[in-house]
């Protein structure tokens, strides 16, 4: 009996360990948080994920997110004086005068950088024909997205009870807005200098409110942004991004960091939560291109050797380090139905990869190589005579039966004289 309790003992330790081993115990002063992968939505670290918080000027992620998709760069803007004193409770302002004119790429550049409250009421009222139906369109982008916990009441930010989103859904709408090249560029930078406009003969340099940009890690190579948040009411936020030497980005969410924590803990926080991403999580590859997934019959086909279907490129994917592939699985779609011909490459199925629910990726399977139709009897006889060389050989020996026909009877003929001559 005791050699049963120390054997079970010694399997639980050996199971906890491995378990610990595979990602060590990650904590910080926050209400919640989530670490992304940003090229899959994969979740790899989240608490109080879904909790609805007040997101503050994180709101402007999704604000210029649907000026991009529904606006011109080079789109002129005029500023209301609505737009510019509706800024909300200490908002944020770089001191846009009303009847101002400024391009959407400027106002985007005030408005993700130095966080500039008036430039998102600018953009909504000369996108839309009223903030709200701008602010309609980011609810329903949010919804499209994947957000479905979010509810924006206004474009900038600035607190409101039925203003809301989660960490969860903050970081679906930043992976979306860094896949759009000019959402992405304006989010890496850390200042801006505005152009003259029709009331500003010159603006001062524009500097990043996210400070996270000048904290060095050994962990990652790059900072890629991406916006902070903060009211009273929400505390302190960042949506940030970093990327390695090996090419894994991360997105980090760290939401309703509270005073007590200090000013500048939300970046702190982020720095140790895409610390702990890139520390236990790596790019792992799970297949490799050309490599055989499956082989096939295919129907009416010339030659009846089986085809391999091969998969078109390598797919790699964010992984713990230390748990390998084990908790991926993979979903092989081939088509019911492969018919000859077929060309090497032609697509004729895919393979996608999961981890807990959460598409990984997906690659495309292909045709290894050519195959041939089997030709039908009506092919064989249309193609004897389509050759030039039978068809040839055919007219010259029915030209030779014609001659030999045509002597046959010239020859009975001169048969026929000779007898009736003798018989005279």
């Amino acid at each position: 009996m005791k050699k049963l309790v120390l054997l079970l003992l010694v399997i639980v330790i050996l199971t906890t360990n491995a378990i610990v081993s595979f990602a060590e115990p990650f904590s910080i002063d926050a209400g919640a948080y989530v670490l992304m992968d940003s090229k899959s939505g994969q979740i790899l670290y989240e608490h109080n994920a879904d909790a609805k918080l007040y997101p503050a000027s994180t709101t402007k992620i999704l604000t210029a997110i649907v000026a991009l998709e529904n606006g011109k760069l080079d789109q002129m803007m005029k500023a209301s004086l609505a737009a510019v004193n509706e800024i909300g409770k200490d908002g944020m302002n770089i001191g846009i005068m009303e009847g101002e004119e400024l391009d959407l790429e400027h106002l985007l550049q005030a408005l993700m950088i130095s966080s500039a409250n008036e430039t998102a009421n600018i953009i909504a009222e000369n996108i839309s024909p009223t903030r709200k139906e701008f602010v309609d369109l980011m609810n329903k982008r949010a919804a499209e997205l994947g957000a479905i916990n979010t509810h924006f009441s206004n474009p900038c930010g600035a607190h409101d009870k039925n203003h809301y989103t989660t960490a969860k859904d903050m970081a679906i709408l930043a992976r979306h807005g860094m896949t759009i090249p000019k959402f992405r560029e304006i989010a890496g930078k850390t200042d801006y200098r505005m152009l003259p406009t029709n009331k500003h003969a010159e603006w001062p340099i524009l500097g990043t409110t996210n400070k996270l940009f000048g904290l060095k890690s050994q962990y990652y190579s790059k900072v890629l942004g991406i916006k902070t948040g903060y009211t009273e009411p929400a505390g302190n936020n960042l949506a940030s991004a970093a990327i390695d030497n090996n090419g894994m980005e991360l997105i980090a969410v760290v939401m309703d960091v509270g005073p007590q924590a200090g000013r500048h803990a939300v970046f702190r926080f982020s720095k140790d939560l895409l610390e702990y991403g890139f520390k236990n999580f790596a790019v792992q590859k799970l297949q490799n291109a050309n490599d055989v997934v499956q082989s096939v019959q295919v129907l009416n086909a010339k030659d009846e050797t089986p085809l391999d279907i091969t998969a078109q490129d390598n797919f790699e994917c964010v992984l713990p380090k230390n748990a390998g592939t084990q908790d991926v699985t993979s979903n092989i779609q081939i088509h019911p139905e492969i018919k000859a011909p077929i060309k090497q490459g032609d697509v004729l199925g895919s393979i996608e990869y999961q981890k807990n629910n959460t598409v990984l990726g997906k690659v495309n399977l292909v045709a290894s190589r050519n195959i041939e139709e089997k030709p039908m009897a009506s092919q064989i006889v249309s193609k004897t005579f389509s050759n030039r060389t039978v068809t040839n050989t055919l007219v010259v020996i029915a030209l030779l039966l014609a001659l030999f026909i045509l002597l046959r009877i010239t020859l009975r003929r001169v048969s026929r004289k000779v007898s009736d001559r003798s018989r005279i």
